[in-house]
């Protein structure tokens, strides 16, 4: 009876799922091997000339790239599927434990049979890092030359992601032979002695090896040009720039005859070749970072076990991180060798370094500012790959040969050379603009608004130099060219870096370069015919004027001024009679004009320099916020102190300029309009016939006289009509002028006027006599010239800032106040009315002043003038 009730026994580790996952596996892995194993032929084929007589011809297979790694990567993946289920089988039947490496319950020798059988079907599993071996060594099908890849240009990429897969479907094979099968197991597996041992270590230095291929394919096409181009430049035994330069010329030409036959089409087989080194480091770099990049995602994803070294997140981390560093370092050592090409085979650099004349230097500045365009863009790129390679790849610091200084040095390196070949350029073509300055146009249907064209040259070459400079991306360059642009348009003379020869654009507009439509070569006869005469005065228009005067007659007596007749002023602007006999229609009388023209140019260009030095002082600004917004920890703040000073600097400038104008302006207004000693005030120039006029003129007025002294024609011919038709307004009027310049103009005659009005008043020694009346005529008469000096700027049409008059209205605050006061009808009412000008203090009258402007009233008592000023002076 027990007999009956005996059961078979049953197989606690699932026998029959063991040997079917077994089995599967094994058809798999055969099929997978004899579906590929055309591909593999061809593949192994040395000369892929013979590839149609290598691949079958009637099987329907497209034998390309893409096609071998789709078809590749579908059949490693049944693999690993297949060798996945029979480790999970294992695993559930308790032959292995996934959670701990070579732990392994062997509960009796029937169990040991099984996990053999198992271990020696997955061991034929090495088909799948064999099969990405032979791939990642095989030349392509599809590329001229260089690994299986992704075709150029070619959107849908599919290699690099299918070899990818396949390299981690690789070692996660690979892992499961090296960490679930014990030792003792996987020592009684023969594998396929033909074959190389697939382990993790190969399977990583194969990927490795084969990116490495990849990029050196990818920018082998733009290397070989370039090394093609010097080739034939050394036969030619010339400079690369040369043929460069060449090729620009012919495709010029072409576009002329094709544009010329009506056709502006030019076949692209004649494009120019342009700078073919930046190009070939581009190429490299932008290759080698699309390589880097997608590793580096990869790598990021990743999240190791607690497994260790053995964990295949770490496999792949690692895979990653070496395939980065081989694909960096092979850019870098590329990017090398093409950067060492690079001024050797300029001409323009090859002329700076030999320090070749002057003259061989400017016939080559178009080659120079070629090289330089090219460094430039150059430093650019190798310095966003130089960031990308320190902020991706992640080096053993500890190994010297990984260190990744190769790239950086070359950085360096061009940098500094690029510093020194952009200040020696710059200097270059504003010596250049120095020898060729002229007066030029500066707004067109303004055909007598004209400026030294050495203002508008000095701005472009330092804004090409500045933007170059900025898009180098290195802090060095920026610093050396903002030092040179300070330099060019500082006050001080020429020295530093412009060299102890080299004017700046400061002294040039002093000394009148580029003010007088000469030739150069005329300019220096004069300059040398003249060495032998006394120095002239900075203003060159007082110079010709007390030549003028040297010349002239005895003009010391004083004549009658033209108030009470027809000739006011005679035509040329209130010169004097024996001046303008000593001047008319001569040589002397152009060369008269010629200055004055050539001061007015000076005049617009020395606004301009100051409109110029804002506009850079805020380009650097510009660059500064730029540095501060990429740097939020404020760790660029020492960097950034360079061009601060830079910026700084040029404000200091644009404000020495505008000192510089008010200093000629006021100049040129006391050489044409006069001033308090100049000819002792003969009256025909017209601030002088002003200061003749309010002299004579009588305030003690009844009702009846000031009514015929009011009158407005009599007023404009007396005071309004000289100053209109005086050489000042005459050249306003031509239209030579800037707005800016005719405002200060118009500032520089109201404070003239302004002065002269209370000098007759507070100074004469024969004092004025004022009553009610008189006040009333002295304020039409200040209305009368404060309207006629804003309506000279009105009409000047110029912007809106040059056209405000409220600077010639402040003007006039002194002479306000003191006709305020010489309207009141008792002193004690100015205690009530009493202000003070916009200005502040040195705009309004002081105590004393006030004191004197009282005692002129023929109605004020003095001890109610002495009672006012006690109280003002308590006050």
């Amino acid at each position: 009876m027990d007999h009956e009730h005996e059961t078979t026994p049953c197989h606690p580790i699932g026998v029959e799922s063991i040997m079917e996952k077994i089995q599967h596996l094994q058809v798999t892995i055969e099929e997978s091997r004899r579906y590929l194993l055309p591909y593999v032929k061809v593949l192994e084929d040395e000369d892929n000339a013979l590839l149609s007589s290598s691949a079958p011809s009637n099987d329907g297979r497209d034998y390309s790239d893409a096609l071998i790694a789709e078809e590749s990567l579908h059949c490693l993946e049944e693999c690993y599927t297949s060798v996945n289920v029979l480790v999970n089988q294992l695993a559930d039947s308790g032959l292995i434990n996934l959670e701990q490496s070579n732990t392994v319950h062997l509960n009796s020798e029937e169990e040991n049979v099984y996990l053999l059988m198992a271990a020696n079907c997955i061991g034929k599993a090495d088909f799948v890092g064999q099969h990405f071996v032979k791939l990642a060594e095989a030349d392509s099908l599809t590329n001229e030359s260089g690994p299986i890849d992704d075709v150029v240009g070619v959107e849908n990429k599919v290699v690099q992601p299918c070899m990818a897969r396949m390299a981690e479907l690789s070692l996660r094979v690979a892992q499961l032979q090296t960490t679930i099968i014990p030792s003792e197991m996987s020592s009684t597996y023969d594998g396929n002695d033909d074959e190389e041992d697939i382990t993790p270590e190969s399977i990583i230095d194969a990927y490795s090896h084969y990116q490495r291929r990849c990029l050196r394919s990818r920018s082998k096409p733009a290397i070989s040009s370039l090394a093609e181009l010097r080739q034939l430049a050394t036969s030619q035994n010339c400079f690369v720039s040369d043929i460069l330069e060449e090729d620009r010329r012919r495709q010029q030409y072409e576009i002329e005859i094709n544009n010329d036959d009506g056709n502006g089409q030019v076949d692209e087989t004649t494009t120019a070749r342009a700078q073919p080194h930046a190009q070939a480091i581009t190429v490299l770099l932008g290759e080698a970072s699309s390589l880097i990049q997608p590793l580096a995602a990869w790598r990021d994803g990743l999240i190791p076990s607690q497994q260790g070294a053995q964990d295949i997140a770490s496999l792949l981390k690692q895979m990653c991180e070496e395939a980065m560093e081989i694909l960096d370092n092979e850019a870098q050592k590329l990017a090398v060798t093409v950067g060492a090409w690079f001024r050797p085979d300029q001409r323009g650099i090859t002329t700076l370094e030999h320090n070749g004349n002057e003259r061989q230097e400017a016939a080559d500045l178009l080659s120079i500012e070629s090289s330089l365009e090219e460094m430039a863009f150059m430093c650019q790129v190798l310095s966003r790959y130089s960031t990308f390679s320190r902020q991706t790849v992640l080096r053993d610091e500890s190994n010297k040969d990984s260190s990744g200084s190769e790239l950086q040095n070359l950085l360096t390196e061009q940098s500094l050379h690029y510093s020194t070949f952009e200040t020696r350029l710059a200097t270059l073509q504003f010596n250049q603009a120095l020898s060729l300055a002229t007066p030029q146009l500066i707004e067109l249907g303004r055909p007598s608004l004209k400026v030294p064209s050495i203002v508008e040259d000095a701005h472009f070459v330092c804004v090409r130099a500045i933007d170059r400079a900025a898009g180098t991306r290195s802090e060095r360059a920026v610093w050396t060219v903002g030092h040179w642009v300070t330099e060019v348009w500082g006050v001080d003379p020429g020295g530093g870096m412009l060299g102890e020869s080299v004017k700046g654009v400061y002294q040039a507009l002093t000394e009148g370069v580029g003010c007088i439509g000469e030739p150069p070569a005329e300019q220096d006869n004069q300059h040398n015919a003249g060495q032998g005469s006394p120095s002239k005065p900075e203003n060159a228009f007082a110079a010709a004027l007390l030549e003028a005067v040297d010349d002239g007659d005895d003009y010391g007596g004083r004549q009658d001024h033209a108030r009470t007749g027809t000739n006011s002023a005679p035509a040329s602007g209130g010169l004097s009679s024996a001046l303008w006999g000593t001047l008319g229609g001569g040589s002397k009388a152009h060369s008269l004009q010629t200055r004055i023209d050539a001061e007015m140019c000076c005049l617009n260009g020395i606004v301009a320099s100051e409109n110029s030095c804002k506009a850079l002082s805020n380009l650097f600004a510009d660059l500064v916020d730029e540095q501060l917004e990429g740097d939020q920890d404020n760790s660029d703040a020492k960097k950034t102190s360079m061009l601060t000073f830079a910026k700084e600097e040029l404000a200091s400038h644009a404000r020495s300029y505008h000192n510089l104008l008010k200093q000629r302006v006021r100049g040129l207004v006391s050489d044409l309009c006069g001033a308090d000693d100049l000819f002792d005030c003969d009256g025909k120039l017209c601030l002088q016939n002003l200061r003749l006029f309010v002299e004579d003129e009588v305030y003690n007025l009844n009702a009846s006289s000031f009514r015929s002294m009011e009158d407005e024609e009599r007023l404009d011919a007396e005071i309004i009509a000289p100053i209109r038709r005086s050489q000042i307004f005459e050249e306003i009027g031509r239209d030579k002028c800037d707005g800016t310049v005719v405002l200060q103009m118009a500032e520089e005659m109201s404070l003239k006027s302004s002065e002269i009005i209370l000098s007759v008043l507070l100074k004469s020694e024969i004092p004025k006599e004022f009553n009610d009346w008189g006040a009333l005529l002295l304020s039409k008469q200040v209305r009368l010239l404060q309207n006629t000096f804003s309506g000279l700027v009105l009409g000047s049409g110029d912007t809106e800032e040059a056209c405000n008059t409220s600077s010639i209205l402040t003007q006039f605050n002194r002479v306000n106040q003191a006709v305020s006061i010489l309207q009141l009808e008792k002193p004690s009412d100015w205690l009530m009315f009493a202000y003070k000008a916009d200005g502040g203090d040195d705009t309004s009258l002081t105590a004393d002043e006030i004191k004197k402007v009282m005692r002129l009233r023929v109605d004020f008592s003095e001890e109610a003038i002495a009672t006012v000023c006690s109280q003002i002076s308590a006050n």
